[in-house]
């Protein structure tokens, strides 16, 4: 009997163990943001911009999207401080000037700027962040969308912090 025991107690071990071992193991599980951002899901488009180390995931129906670059103008509250930077808008491929379509923008900030806490629109409220790197945070304006222009519905869906990745931008 006392065999057994010794047994079970051996075995018990061996258990515990072996469970400590799978639990420590590295994860490399698809949900795990850093192994997402490199890749591309089946029905999507994926523009890159390494410049600003970002990439921003678009729906197959946006097939031969343009691509403007403007600026963004804003201001810190209590200062009088102008602010300014690039903004990336995107522009569905079916836009025309009689039939305009909801563009998709992107404001790019220093982290430096968006420390400040800047006003970039007439609303009372600052831009809403999608996400960020060492470098930049990439954000929207608040009621970008009020135009209510054709699609605005469908670019709601596509702007959301889950299609915007981040990574380490190419030497700015």
């Amino acid at each position: 009997m006392e065999h057994t025991v010794i047994h079970m107690n051996s075995f018990k071990s061996f258990l515990i163990v072996v469970i400590l071992a799978v639990s420590a193991s590295p994860q490399t599980s698809s949900t795990n943001p850093k192994h997402q951002a490199g890749t591309k899901q089946a029905g999507t488009i994926e523009y890159r911009n390494k410049d600003y180390g970002f990439s921003f995931t678009l729906p197959a129906s946006w097939q031969g999207y343009s691509v403007r670059w403007t600026h963004w103008l804003g201001s810190v509250p209590g200062h009088g401080d102008t602010l300014q930077g690039p903004q990336l808008i995107f522009r569905h491929p079916e836009w025309t000037q009689d039939n305009p379509r909801e563009d998709i923008p992107i404001m790019i900030f220093t982290i430096a700027q968006w420390e400040q806490d800047p006003i970039a629109s007439a609303a009372p409220i600052g831009p809403s962040e999608l996400g960020r790197n060492r470098k930049y945070v990439f954000a929207v304006m608040p009621r970008w969308d009020y135009d209510f222009s054709e699609g605005y519905e469908e670019a709601e869906k596509i702007l959301t912090p889950a299609s915007l990745h981040t990574f380490a931008p190419a030497g700015k």
